[in-house]
């Protein structure tokens, strides 16, 4: 872990010691990502059927989860951006309980966390970019969707057959807005964006998953192109 914020911490010192005209820009960010109520759907169905046992699934209300990440841009044209971003969304543990339909029954109770790592290419734009900007942006986002289960049954209960720390690839998008300051080696603003993570690919009863980020996001060597 140590070496890994050392690695990080010498590529903004790298970036830092750029000029204001490089045409490249590196950024990282973190914050809150607030999840919709589909978010900890892991199984995509509120009903298992197997030969042997049927359950009802009732999940849990999806809980504030956070992020980090870090983006390169490029300046195309004066306030026209191209970038490419990576990072990681965790949402903390919440429970599905599986019940025997129309009873009270307890067949299962499953303790679940997501992680969802997108990988984008988009555009930004400046509407306004002087020592104050105004931005907008968006992109495509592929998306690796992982879910650690941990499944707990009541005393004396055969094991329910459910997957056990499925994942899921799916194509999303995102969208959003900035305000950033640019102090000449570095910029720092606030950003906020909507998630859609599995606008392609998503199962027969997959509902959409999607999240909204509240990011605190920081750009080592200020903007390019002033």
């Amino acid at each position: 872990m140590l070496r890994f914020f050392s690695i990080v911490f010498l590529i903004c010192c790298t970036f830092m010691t750029y000029t204001g005209k490089s045409q490249f820009m590196f950024s990282v960010q973190t914050g809150l990502s607030t999840p919709s109520d589909y978010v900890n759907d892991v199984y995509n169905t509120n009903l298992i059927t197997t030969p042997d046992v049927s359950g009802q699934l009732y999940r849990d209300a999806t809980r504030l989860g956070y992020n980090f990440g870090a983006r390169l841009s490029i300046n195309l044209e004066g306030n026209l951006y191209s970038y490419v971003s990576a990072g990681i969304h965790r949402f903390p543990q919440t429970d599905i309980r599986i019940l025997k339909p129309n009873t009270d029954t307890l067949l299962a109770t499953i303790s679940t966390v997501q992680n969802v790592i997108p990988i984008e290419a988009g555009c930004s734009l400046y509407l306004l970019k002087k020592s104050l900007g105004l931005y907008i942006l968006g992109g495509l986002t592929y998306n690796y969707i992982t879910n650690t289960t941990e499944i707990k049954l009541p005393n004396n209960t055969p094991q329910f057959p459910v997957e056990k720390d499925p994942t899921n690839n799916r194509v999303g998008f995102s969208g959003g807005a900035g305000i950033d300051i640019d102090a000449g080696i570095l910029a720092a603003g606030l950003e906020v964006r909507y998630n859609l993570i599995n606008f392609i690919g998503r199962a027969t009863e997959e509902q959409n998953k999607s999240f909204i980020t509240f990011n605190l996001i920081a750009t080592f060597g200020g903007r390019s192109s002033k």
